[in-house]
């Protein structure tokens, strides 16, 4: 995919589209893990935490460049 002339704005959409996915083993994780053992997960419980943490900033950061 060509992003040339994207602006920063669009790509912190795009980055932000893409990240749900990452998003969404994070929560599988830390849903699996009330039934299974950590060594199991796909994901770290810390690892998952800082995914999401990391996914709030990063719609933060997607909205103040639409806004600002």
């Amino acid at each position: 995919m060509k992003m040339e002339g994207a602006s920063p704005a669009r790509l912190l959409e795009m980055l932000s589209d893409r990240f749900g996915a990452l998003e969404a083993v994070a929560y599988s994780s830390i849903k699996l893990s009330r039934y299974v053992s950590e060594c199991e997960m796909s994901m770290d419980l810390l690892v998952a935490e800082a995914v999401l943490e990391f996914g709030s900033d990063l719609r933060e950061a997607c909205k103040a460049a639409v806004s600002g």
